[in-house]
């Protein structure tokens, strides 16, 4: 044969499947293994992973998750709360490239089965070949204003000329994807984060707030829009559900520290590599999917603030969680309460929820998922409150069509706690830090909305003037109380107050008052009110018909009881 010859002969790739590239270094977890049980079977057997299985499905146990579980103190938990369900299995024949394809979507490990029983892993060790870069910036430059553009290509210049590295984070790359208009501006930086800050303030002015026990900074006025500006950082929980300890790290880490993988994408800000997108932990797939999925077993325990991020990312996005993120929030909600959990972070998280336009739905889902558990393990979700929790969206929307000025916090509270025993809402109140006249108010609500519901519904033939004064004096929170606890009857009742009765005044002034003969002092402020409640009933529309009641009054003997008398 030629040496032409054999230098035109193809000679073919060989694949070594699935079954090439495992290791067989795992076991099947005991069903009834606690995490420390499992950790020993791991040491003793020199074992890299344990797999479990439920029906159809399989999880791997990591080392890592075992060891996080141990730190947060959940050494005599079941070893299968920390398991990666949902693990993809292929057959020792799957080839090569379907197996890095499935480590490149994200998995940690890809099991290898022989018929039902897995005999071996792949993992995420075996690195998966990187595709090219994906650039976004078509899409920066069609979603986003001239100069909000030009100014995140300022924030990549200010990092560089300092040897350090920014990227956009966050929302700002989630939302570019979902083509949603955003107002988050996040920036994680490689290295001095404040020194960053620092350069852009004094280029661009504006007031500058520094965190530096947290290598934070927020920049504010100057060239536009509020920005946050952040040291990239991997995070350590010591106590589920404090504050975590946080060391900077590289972009990779930081995405990877975060709550989903739709928030675990940056863009690059550099000159170089400008719009193109880091997606690790392929977050733009999950949000193709319509998927919310949290990053491991553990992380609603590690922050159980993450539940309530999911319900509004689940209402505001249109997202689902996956079935191994519902799994993990059952986990946590299973291990509340959680003392290092403060009350006002609770309070935020509400509030939170309670400004977007689909508040009501994520406490429907808070609801259901069990997390009111978190104030009180007591509290039940019952149908009547996911009745309320829904009627509260209409409530919401009249006040603010009305221009009513109103504070959200207290009355999500009032839907999702006025069916609950006294005890138990007390209870919840107390956990969310509610002291002083906060906590006054919303205990009256709660105790006197049904009863004022019920006085309202029974009176709603009764004079404007008899059923205004039921309402006036009160609080928003008790009259938004009985509006939630009643039936049709009430809550019309209460709406028209708001809208109509409360603002009805009288045309003549204290001044006229006196000017036609009333003594001064608090035979003044009474001849007003009953005036009010007058035009309420329709016994005087003008001017004149006011001054001729007034005189009638002040001409009687005794005071008249009706506004005809």
């Amino acid at each position: 044969m030629t040496a032409m010859a054999l230098q035109r002969r193809t000679y073919p790739q060989v694949d070594p499947g699935a079954g090439g590239l495992m290791h067989r270094a795992l076991a099947v977890c005991p069903p009834q293994a606690t995490v420390t049980q499992a950790l020993a079977l791991l040491r003793r057997r020199h074992l890299r992973l344990l797999v479990t299985r439920e029906g159809n499905r399989a999880g791997a146990v990591l080392p890592a998750d075992l060891k996080g579980a141990r730190a947060l103190g959940l050494e005599s938990r079941p070893a299968r709360d920390v398991a990666r369900w949902g693990s993809p299995v292929v057959t020792a024949r799957a080839s090569e490239v379907s197996v890095r394809r499935l480590l490149l979507e994200g998995s940690p490990v890809v099991l290898v089965r022989e018929g039902r029983r897995i005999v071996g892993a792949v993992e995420a060790s075996i690195p998966p070949a990187t595709p090219p870069p994906i650039s976004l910036l078509p899409r920066l430059e069609r979603g986003l204003p001239g100069a909000a553009l030009d100014r995140l290509r300022r924030i990549g210049a200010a990092a560089k000329a300092i040897g350090a590295s920014a990227y956009a984070v966050g929302g700002i790359v989630r939302d570019l994807l979902l083509g949603r208009p955003t107002a988050e501006l996040d920036i994680a930086v490689e290295g001095d984060a404040l020194a960053v800050a620092r350069r852009l303030a004094s280029e661009w002015g504006g007031s500058l707030l520094v965190h530096r026990t947290f290598g934070t900074a927020t920049l504010e006025g100057g060239a536009g829009a509020r920005v946050d500006i952040a040291t990239a950082r991997r995070e350590r929980y010591r106590v589920a559900g404090a504050l975590p300890i946080v060391t900077p790290a590289p972009i990779e880490e930081d995405l990877r520290r975060r709550d989903f993988s739709v928030n675990a994408m940056a863009l690059v800000l550099a000159p170089r590599g400008f719009g193109d997108l880091l997606d690790p932990l392929r977050g733009a797939a999950d949000l193709a999917r319509r998927r919310l999925r949290i990053l491991h077993p553990l992380s609603f325990v590690e922050d159980p603030t993450r539940i309530f991020r999911a319900a509004r990312y689940q209402s505001r996005l249109g997202l689902t969680l996956d079935s191994a993120s519902r799994r993990a929030l059952r986990l946590a909600v299973a291990l509340a309460p959680y003392p290092a959990l403060s009350g006002q972070r609770l309070a935020a998280e509400f509030e939170l929820i309670l400004a977007e336009p689909a508040g009501p739905l994520s406490l429907i889902a808070l609801g259901r998922w069990g997390a009111m558990k978190l104030l009180d393990p007591a509290y039940r979700f019952s149908p009547p409150a996911g009745r309320r929790a829904a009627d509260l969206g209409r409530l919401l929307e009249r006040l603010r069509g009305h221009a009513i000025a109103f504070d959200a916090l207290p009355l999500g509270l009032l839907a999702l706690l006025g069916h609950s025993p006294p005890e138990v809402a007390q209870r919840c109140l107390t956990r969310l830090a509610l002291t002083g006249e906060p906590l006054a108010r919303l205990t009256a609500a709660l105790r006197d909305g049904p009863a004022l519901a019920q006085r309202l519904a029974r009176e709603r033939e009764a004079p404007p003037s008899a059923r205004a004064s039921r309402m006036r004096g009160r609080p928003l929170e008790s009259l938004a109380g009985a509006w939630l606890a009643g039936g049709a009857a009430a809550r019309r009742q209460v709406e028209w107050f708001l809208v109509e009765g409360r603002t009805v005044q009288p045309l003549l002034s204290g001044d006229d008052l006196l000017a036609l003969g009333a003594p001064r002092g608090p035979r003044i402020r009474d001849l007003l009110d009953r005036l009010r409640d007058c035009r309420l009933d329709g016994a005087a529309t003008t001017r004149e018909e006011e001054r001729a009641l007034a005189r009638q009054w002040l001409g009687a003997a005794e005071r008249p009881e009706t506004c005809s008398s």
